[in-house]
């Protein structure tokens, strides 16, 4: 069926305006239980007529239109029994409106109504008070309905829209061929969890009409039954006195059982949807309806955007299949354009990544291999020529230099992305819930980059607490009458990493023509320490200008030293700060889990509810503020 916003007016109007004739009135509305497409342009029609108008024995007379032309009526067979056994539901208001003569009339309604269904036609009865709930499953034995009926008892408040959604269930249940869902209510929905339009929606998807019966109450709401009624292919029926309501019941089991099949051909239209007129003349009287179906041949229509994907667990495997099909598919036609667009890098290409270089052995892969590596090195290569364009490769690949790791820009990127994507999916199809896919996915972005930041930051105080010995040691080499060069050259052999792996990339550009200054303050900014880019500029001012470079080393490493014992001790001095506050940063995540862990029902309304939804955005937005203004008052510049 057409969404609800391409039906925003009701049929009866559209039927009337189809179908108006001079000579009759339109006084009541078709029943349309389904439209059979399958052998399309062969299209079959399945309506119920109201019994009050085939009383005495008459026939019907049946036209249709389609999208407002009059097409012809090739079959119109009436099937007194269904081809199949046919279920139907009773949603029964048990509110406390309802309690004393309305509650007494609407039982013996559904009384009737049981007994008016033929076995081996089955009947579920939902309650819907406060809450609504199934009082009996689907059954044909009316000795149970009856028992059912018998102790129902009036209570609470009004949930009606909840007894659409208990009955779109119960049509989803294996075996169900729920035909009609029989709403009786006295009052307005006044509790419902469920909106008007999410109920409508499931009863429409399930392709179950709606007859909603009306009774007399201050509290009525006819306007809003009429809705329902209308957007779901049923009809709505107010009544003057209750005492009718065991007739109306009957009347109404007996239409639901007698169904006409109307065939036609379809003039095969062009446009998405097709709109479906169909009018039923008996006698003097007019019944119409028109309902709204997906032309076949554009296929089915897409889901709704706000409804949230949920897969069985039996296609779990076929889904995962779907994904990783879909991302060869994709990463073919990667490939392709990469073939095309993207140039084998050269050997100065290449000297950019050294430490990739130096982990890889044999070099970079090079766009004539065909295979293998070869065909992930284009892939990355791609995502390295659009990333360069937007500014992030130089961003990422200093992050990368800075914590050692032997990985491109590139590389990165392409992995961080597929660890993202891979996420999101696994999260939405263990979980069928998309908020939870939702945060999966900001976890997937911010733990890689958190875990980086934090490399990144082991490595630099690694290296600041060598610098002082590393310095004494040049000062050391430079007194003993060695070069800068040859002291460079020591370092590397008496050190260990990080220290040892930086100074070794200082030795080789020296040894390609690189000025020892520039290759040492191109280090200084690599790994972005403070100190070590104080004691370059010493050696690059001692270079230009002469001086004891020993010396100044030594000063520089004493200077060090003293800057790395008080850091020590305000950071003493600030520990009880800092594990306040990862206390109060991780206490509601730890009470968010437990309460998860032990009532998740009570969670559950945080991540299926806009509200819930709202709130945790605050929360979090919250919990943010509180922890920059943390780190700033802990944070102290030595």
């Amino acid at each position: 069926m057409r969404p609800m916003r391409h039906r925003w007016l009701v049929p009866a109007v559209l039927a009337a305006l189809l179908f108006a004739q001079p000579a009759l009135a339109v006084n009541t509305l078709l029943g349309i239980q389904g439209v059979d497409t399958s052998d399309y342009p062969d299209v079959r029609v399945s309506v119920t007529v109201p019994a009050d108008l085939l009383e005495d024995g008459r026939e019907a007379v049946f036209t249709l239109t389609e999208n407002g032309e009059p097409v012809e009526v090739l079959v119109a067979d009436r099937l007194t029994e269904p081809e199949t056994p046919i279920d139907v539901v009773l949603a029964i208001d048990t509110s406390g409106s309802m309690a004393g003569d309305s509650l007494e009339a609407a039982k013996r309604a559904a009384r009737a109504f049981v007994e008016a269904m033929q076995p081996p036609n089955r009947v579920a009865i939902v309650a819907f008070s406060t809450i609504a709930s199934v009082v009996a499953p689907f059954t044909d034995d009316d000795s149970a309905l009856h028992a059912a009926i018998d102790g129902l008892t009036a209570s609470g408040e009004t949930a009606a829209y909840d007894s659409l959604i208990a009955a779109a269930d119960l049509s989803r249940e294996p075996g169900a061929n729920v035909k009609a869902v029989v709403l009786l209510s006295d009052g307005g929905d006044t509790m419902s969890r469920a909106t008007l339009d999410d109920s409508v929606r499931q009863t429409s998807q399930a392709g179950v009409p709606v007859y909603a019966v009306s009774l007399p109450s201050y509290e009525a709401d006819p306007a809003v039954l009429t809705t329902i009624a209308s957007q779901t292919g049923g009809r709505q029926v107010a009544i003057d006195d209750i005492a009718t309501l065991p007739e109306l019941y009957r009347s109404i089991a007996e239409e639901i059982q007698t169904t006409y099949v109307i065939s036609y051909r379809s003039g095969e239209l062009r446009t998405k949807d097709i709109e479906i007129g169909v009018q039923a003349v008996v006698g003097e009287n007019v019944a119409s309806a028109v309902t709204v179906v997906t032309n076949p041949r554009f296929g089915d229509e897409p889901p709704n955007s706000d409804e949230v994907l949920t897969v069985a667990p039996t296609n779990v495997l076929s889904l995962v299949g779907a994904v990783v099909l879909a991302g060869l598919s994709v990463m073919l036609l990667v490939l392709g354009i990469v073939l095309l667009v993207v140039r084998p890098r050269t050997t100065l290409d290449q000297m950019r990544f050294y430490e990739q270089l130096k982990a890889g052995g044999d070099g970079l892969p090079t766009a004539d291999d065909a295979t293998g590596d070869g065909l992930r090195q284009r892939v990355i290569d791609l995502v390295d020529h659009v990333a360069s364009r937007r500014g992030f490769t130089g961003l990422v690949n200093q992050r990368l230099e800075r914590a050692g790791l032997p990985l491109r820009s590139a590389e990165y990127i392409t992995a961080h992305i597929s660890i993202v994507v891979l996420a999101g999916v696994i999260a939405q199809v263990l979980t069928s819930n998309f908020p939870v896919a939702v945060i999966a996915v900001l976890l997937a972005t911010l733990v890689p980059m958190l875990m980086l930041d934090l490399r990144v930051r082991a490595r630099q105080t690694a290296f600041e607490e060598q610098l002082p010995q590393i310095l004494n040691l040049v000062a050391g080499s430079l007194r003993a009458g060695w070069g800068l060069l040859q002291s460079v050259d020591m370092v590397v052999q008496e050190t260990i990493p990080p220290a040892s792996e930086e100074f070794r990339r200082v030795q080789t550009e020296a040894r390609l023509g690189l000025p020892v200054e520039d290759a040492l303050q191109a280090m200084a900014d690599r790994l972005g320490s403070d100190d070590f880019a104080w004691a370059v500029s010493a050696i690059a001012i001692q270079r230009e200008v002469g001086g004891n470079l020993a010396e100044v080393l030594d000063v520089v490493a004493t200077t060090i030293r003293d800057r790395a014992a008080l850091r020590r001790h305000v950071s003493a001095l600030t520990a009880e700060g800092r594990i306040s506050a990862i206390i109060l940063l991780s206490l509601p995540f730890v009470e968010a889990a437990f309460l998860w862990v032990v009532n998740p029902t009570y969670m559950l309304p945080l991540f299926t509810e806009p509200l819930g939804w709202m709130i945790v955005g605050v929360g979090l937005l919250m919990l943010a503020v509180g922890s920059i203004w943390l780190v700033r008052a802990m944070k102290v510049e030595v």
